[in-house]
């Protein structure tokens, strides 16, 4: 896999790999998730309306 990815991006997961003991598909995987649930959550976030956001709204409307 490390053979595709820039020379410098492969040296970090060689070295967090070592002083994680985990393989780097796992540290790959770990952090598709991370950012993947990352994104969901802030996704979700700009979805539900502030209260602050409403009561603005709500004083535009009158």
């Amino acid at each position: 896999m490390t053979l595709l990815l820039p020379e410098n991006t492969a040296e970090m997961l060689h070295l967090l790999s070592r002083e994680t003991g985990q393989n780097i598909g796992d540290l790959v995987q770990e952090m598709a998730l991370d950012r993947y649930m990352r994104h969901a959550l802030d996704a979700s976030d700009a979805a539900v309306p502030k209260p602050s956001d409403t009561v603005f709204a709500e004083a535009a409307n009158r």
